[in-house]
Order: C-alpha cells, then sequence, then structure tokens
C-alpha cells in the first residue's frame, strides 16, 4: 500500500547532501573563474594574497554551507491538503506554497548520480504557467516520489492510490541510434567558443596564443596551411567526440511508455529522467532536420506543451525525440496529435517575390559589415567583391523561396522553412489562441505581408508564414477563422 499523504511529511534525509551539494557547486561557479585568473596571470604577492583571502573566506562559507540544508530538511514539510499540494518551508521567514492539483500539469521524477547512490529522487511539479517548475522536492525515497506523482496526476487527496499499471513500450532507441544522434550533432562551436573563451585571460594569451601565432608565421605558406587545416579538422573530432559524450550520457536508453497521463518518456545514463509529455496539453509538433541529419534522412521531434515538461531543454525546446527517421514520423506525431497527418497537407509556396526581398535584404546586410572592412585592409578595389556576393545572395533567395511555405487540411495548419536546418511546424485549429497579419515597409512596398499564428504554448513556436500575398495573406485569414469555427465545439487540448 503506498504511503498516504494527507499529513505533513519530511523529505528524504539524502535532501541535506543534494542541497549542498547545489549551493557548492554554486560557490565554486562563482569563485572559480577569478582564481583561474588570477592564478594564470602569474605570480604577484598580492595577487597570491588576494587568492588566499577569497580561499579562507570560501572555507568559511563551506563550513557555514552545512547549515542552510540541515535547516531546510527539517523545517520543509510537504502534504496533499483540500485537493492542493501544499509545500510549506523556512524558519524565520515561513513559506506555504499551495498548488491546486487541478492546475498540475506534470509532475517529473529527476534521479542525478548522488540521488542513485542515495537511494533517493527529486520531484518537479509544473502547471500551465510555464515559467519552469513551481514546486520542487529535493530528494524523496523512491517508494514516496513514485508514490506522490501518482497521486498529483490523479487528482487524489486522501484516498488510497493504486499502484500505476504497467507502461505500455511505443518507441525505443538502440545505443546505435544515440550514438548516431551525437554523431549528427557536432558540438564544434562549443568547443571554438571555449577556446576562444580561454585566450580571454591575458597570461594564457601572451603565453600561448602569441607564440603559436609567431610560429605559423615563420612556416612557409604551404605547411602553414596544412598546419591550420589539420588543427581544423582536430576541433572538428573533439567537437564530435564531445556531442557523442553528451547525447550518450542525456539519452541513454531512451524510450517513449503510454502513460495514463500521456507519453512517458525516460533517458539518461548519470542523471534518469522520467517525463510525461500531457497530450491534451500538447500544442505544436515540430519536426526539425538539421544539415547533418538530412543527410542520413533522419529529424528530431518537438513538442510545445501550455506548460514545458523538460526544462532542461533550451529555450522550451521539449524534444520528445532525439533521433527518428523520417519515414517514422507519422508514427510518433499521431502519439502527440491523433489528427497528425503531414501526407494529407496541401503545401503552398509563398510569393515569388521573396527571392527578390530576401535577396536584397542578404546583399544589404552583408555589404554594410563587409564593405568597411574590405576597403580598410584592400582599399577600393575591395567592392568588387560585391559582384559575387550580389549572386550569392540572389542564389540564398532561391533557395529560400524553395523551403519556405504553408500548408493546410482539415485539422492542421502547418509551415516549412529553413535551408540548412529545415523545420515543419505543425498546430491543429483547435489549439489556436490567435493571428496576425503584420507587414514590414519593404513587405508593403511588395505587396506582401506575414502571417503568424499563436498557440497556448507559453514560449513555443508559432506557425509563421513569412512573405505571402496580400490576396493570400486574407484568404488564410478567412480560412482559419471559418476552421476555428468548426473546431470550437471540439477543443481536444489548450486552455
Amino acid at each position: 500500500m503506498p504511503p498516504m499523504f494527507d499529513e505533513p511529511r519530511r523529505l528524504h534525509p539524502a535532501a541535506i547532501l543534494i542541497n549542498l551539494g547545489r549551493y557548492f557547486k554554486q560557490m565554486i561557479g562563482a569563485v572559480a573563474f577569478p582564481l583561474i585568473a588570477m592564478l594564470a596571470t602569474g605570480r604577484n604577492s598580492k595577487k597570491e594574497t588576494m587568492a588566499l583571502m577569497v580561499g579562507i573566506v570560501g572555507g568559511i562559507l563551506s563550513a557555514l554551507a552545512l547549515i542552510g540544508p540541515v535547516l531546510a530538511y527539517f523545517t520543509t514539510t510537504f502534504s496533499i491538503h483540500e485537493n492542493a499540494l501544499v509545500i510549506s518551508s523556512g524558519l524565520i521567514w515561513r513559506k506555504r506554497r499551495t498548488i491546486p492539483l487541478a492546475r498540475i500539469q506534470n509532475v517529473n521524477i529527476e534521479r542525478t548520480i548522488w540521488h542513485r547512490l542515495l537511494g533517493a529522487a527529486a520531484v518537479k511539479v509544473e502547471t500551465a504557467a510555464g515559467g519552469g517548475v513551481e514546486g520542487e522536492l529535493a530528494a524523496l525515497s523512491m517508494v514516496d516520489a513514485n508514490a506522490l506523482q501518482s497521486a498529483l496526476l490523479h487528482h487524489a487527496d486522501s484516498e488510497p492510490v493504486e499502484q500505476p499499471k504497467q507502461p505500455e513500450a511505443l518507441f525505443a532507441l538502440t545505443p546505435k541510434q544515440v550514438f548516431l544522434a551525437g554523431a549528427l550533432g557536432n558540438r564544434l562551436m562549443y568547443i571554438i567558443a571555449g577556446i576562444l573563451g580561454v585566450f580571454q585571460i591575458d597570461n594564457i594569451s601572451e603565453v600561448s596564443f602569441r607564440p603559436l601565432v609567431r610560429s605559423l608565421n615563420s612556416m612557409s605558406p604551404v605547411v602553414g596551411a596544412m598546419v591550420a587545416t589539420a588543427a581544423f579538422f582536430g576541433l572538428v573530432l573533439v567537437g564530435w567526440l564531445v556531442s557523442i559524450v553528451m547525447s550518450a550520457t542525456r539519452f541513454y536508453g531512451f524510450r517513449i511508455e503510454r502513460h495514463e497521463r500521456g507519453l512517458l518518456l525516460t533517458h539518461g545514463l548519470l542523471t534518469q529522467f522520467k517525463s510525461i509529455v500531457p497530450l491534451g496539453r500538447v500544442q505544436v509538433v515540430r519536426i526539425v532536420q538539421p544539415i547533418f541529419f538530412r543527410l542520413f534522412d533522419y529529424c528530431e521531434v518537438y513538442a510545445d506543451t501550455a506548460g514545458s515538461f523538460d526544462s532542461k531543454d533550451v529555450a522550451s525546446a521539449n524534444k520528445v525525440c532525439p533521433i527518428l527517421e523520417v519515414d517514422r514520423t507519422q508514427e510518433i506525431g499521431r502519439l502527440l496529435l491523433p489528427n497528425f497527418d503531414l501526407d494529407s497537407l496541401h503545401w503552398r509556396q509563398v510569393s515569388r517575390k521573396a527571392i527578390r526581398r530576401h535577396a536584397i535584404r542578404s546583399f544589404l546586410i552583408w555589404a554594410i559589415f563587409l564593405v568597411p572592412v574590405g576597403v580598410i585592409w584592400f582599399k577600393w578595389q575591395a567592392l568588387w567583391v560585391l559582384i559575387p556576393l550580389a549572386i550569392l545572395c540572389w542564389i540564398s533567395g532561391i533557395l529560400y523561396f524553395r523551403y519556405v511555405a504553408y500548408g493546410t487540411n482539415e485539422n492542421l495548419l502547418a509551415s516549412r522553412q529553413g535551408i540548412l536546418r529545415k523545420q515543419i511546424v505543425v498546430m491543429p485549429f483547435d489549439r489556436i489562441q490567435h493571428y496576425t497579419i503584420n507587414a514590414s515597409y519593404f513587405q508593403r512596398l511588395a505587396g506582401l505581408s506575414t502571417v503568424t499564428v499563436v498557440s497556448a504554448a507559453a514560449g513555443g513556436h508559432p506557425v509563421s508564414i513569412a512573405d505571402v500575398d496580400i490576396e493570400a495573406a486574407h484568404e488564410l485569414r478567412r480560412k482559419l477563422s471559418e476552421s476555428i469555427r468548426e473546431h470550437r465545439g471540439n477543443r481536444t487540448g489548450g486552455l
């Protein structure tokens, strides 16, 4: 019989160590860079004294740090009272947070490697506010965590909660696919940004970077080019390996299972994540194909919900599947939206005037950036670069026009865009909250406009259709109005 939560209960004792670890992580992040910078700029008595003082203060703060987690453990309680989750905390400043069960969108169980070693789990409660986690319990026993998740998701109060049924397996990634997801998502830019950040430290730049530049200048052009090329491919290799490791630790054991509340996503090697996608709150489904994924006919699938269910992903980008064969998109899409059907969408391209507008805009942006630099270094001869630049911008405009389109069927509205990173955004008509038609000054001159359709997903991705003819935009507006009226009495999601 699972435990009851009608009386206030304390957290698992592991919460003391978990909160202490968070405190140390924040403190190290605050003082590590200044200490490294001071030590890297050379030996100096004043700097060494300053570093010693910082170390002493850090040691004192470390000794005092234990007080906070201990007090938090003894003063934090939680219970389910009057159809609401109540979390009380604080000794001097007492705080009582009440989350009505009817407003809870998701309850996630997260287990870092420290939770697993201590036999505990963190419980995070989210509502439709979409601002992140509204209630967090740092550590509960696994029995309490599973029972509390079940009780909150079933809107239970003081009645016993039945053990949830065994989830139905729907989809799983093999280790090979997890490896491939990392291999196709090279983190080269992370490596380059880290190296550039290190070189911002004066002493390291003086000791390493400038001698390296002098060494390259002393080489013959051929040898220098070979060394630079080898260094670039070395960075690519390092970024590739980092990407694989990040993917393996993040998505190891990834699987999708049917849950009474929606879809249960389970993954993680060091930190284990269990997130539930509340199907009734799915507003938008996105199919994303980065350049390397497209080469091998793979894609990523995201879902924007009314209330984020995975705060670890960037910009409320809730990743449902990190890698998927393109021909299985329909299968996963139907799990998220019952009426999901890409094959039945009637696609229309935007106005051909978009080629000219996109080419002129790109040309002006690049010209403003390149011409002053070119004139400074190469005098007025640099203006010859404007000819190939204009050709490239026109080709870019053609490619832009080729990939930008929008589609509709009886139940869905979709947009498609992207040259290197292709993205399809799919939104059911019964999730639409509002839509706007706007036009910039240059769009008005060309008789174009942009249609933006927004759902209830906080921070989510709208369906944005740029460079549509004014007549086509108003036709689409009428289509949206009629479809929203048709689906008004049959809303299966949203707020």
